[in-house]
């Protein structure tokens, strides 16, 4: 169902009042959802249009040079690379986020990657998979190697057990299944104590050489 209103027109129409970078920016979302309900294009409706020029306006009239923007938006993106969000992420119940499980499952994967490289295997040789069954699971994320499985979920029944490893034969799983904490998962050094002391020394002589 579509039907109009004039909430864009009058805010596009009296721009004195959005000053500011919130102001403008809200003016703009509320506009956005007035023009979809309206069934209309946004890249032709003059309340948006007028809108989007005030944004820009308000944002550049304080920022700093597009250089200095850039340097900073380059530091911002090597901090979160540095601190991934799946350790913020586990522990929590986020059955009914979508955006944090997809963050979550993709970070799990990037870092099994990595970790299977810090410990002698190859990432090449092993399948990483997430399964999510409905909206209400909050997924695993599972790799599979000739001689070990790795399983992450982003909430265990029992805390620091996100994680749960064990050995495989030509990838089967052989043997009981241990757990670890997710922060494992970004330190191989702890990781592979975890295996020597758990299931042998897999992958440890390779790293320690």
């Amino acid at each position: 169902m579509f039907y109009d209103t004039h909430y864009r027109h009058n805010e596009a129409l009296s721009l004195d009042a959005l000053g500011t970078l919130p102001a403008a920016l809200h003016a703009l979302n509320a506009a956005v959802d007035d023009c979809s309900r309206a069934g209309k294009p946004l890249d032709r409706d003059a309340a948006i249009l007028l809108l989007i020029r005030n944004l820009a306006d308000v944002a550049e009239r304080d920022a700093a040079s597009v250089n200095t923007l850039r340097q900073r938006c380059a530091h911002d993106r090597v901090a979160v690379i540095a601190a991934p969000a799946l350790l913020d992420i586990a522990g929590n119940n986020i059955a009914g986020n979508d955006a944090a499980k997809r963050t979550f499952h993709y970070q799990a994967r990037r870092a099994l990657v990595a970790l299977l490289a810090a410990i002698g295997l190859d990432p090449d040789d092993a399948r990483i998979n997430t399964s999510i069954r409905g909206n209400d699971d909050e997924g695993t994320t599972e790799m599979r190697h000739a001689d070990l499985a790795i399983r992450i979920v982003p909430r265990g029944f029992v805390l620091d057990t996100e994680i749960s490893f064990n050995r495989c034969r030509d990838g089967q799983d052989v043997g009981r299944a241990y757990r670890a904490p997710i922060a494992e998962l970004l330190d191989a050094s702890a990781f592979q104590r975890r295996l020597s002391t758990t299931i042998g020394e897999l992958g440890a002589t390779r790293l320690a050489a």
